[in-house]
């Protein structure tokens, strides 16, 4: 018995993680080629979900994939590092005809980040379900800084 008990907070996570819609990139696209010193948008989106959430801070930053690779050779994963953070505070997506609950963000690439392919990484925190269970999604695209 004392089984199930400890597993109940486990599966009331993995419930709640599945009611919730998991935000995403809309913009840049894949492979978008930014030049350093330049600013570029980025917009972040949240879907709707039948479960109510708390968005508490939204962290977007920029990891040179050149020094920074798995043992496979690919860019370390979001959740393994941010690198250079270019925005970090509230989330608030409003909707917008046509596209799901976003928010854009202009921001800049430093004027001396090392040119090549990049992970441009978000980390979100929130609070999700009645019970406001804390919630850390993470989620990355490719850009080229020329």
């Amino acid at each position: 018995m004392r089984f199930f008990s400890a597993l109940l907070p486990v599966f009331t996570l993995a419930a709640s993680s599945v009611v919730a819609q998991h935000a995403f990139i809309l913009a840049p696209a894949d492979q978008t080629q930014v030049a350093a010193g330049s600013g570029f948008d980025v917009s972040i989106a949240q879907p709707n979900s039948i479960s109510s959430w708390e968005n508490i801070a939204l962290v977007i930053g920029l990891l040179n994939c050149a020094a920074q690779l798995d043992s496979d050779g690919n860019c370390l994963g979001t959740s393994q590092g941010l690198g250079t953070i270019l925005y970090n505070g509230p989330f608030n997506p409003v909707l917008v005809q046509g596209a799901p609950p976003n928010q854009n963000f202009t921001l800049t690439v430093p004027t001396d980040f090392q040119k090549g392919a990049s992970q441009l990484g978000v980390a979100l925190f929130d609070l999700v379900g009645a019970r406001f269970i804390p919630s850390l999604q993470t989620f990355n695209t490719t850009i080229i800084v020329t």
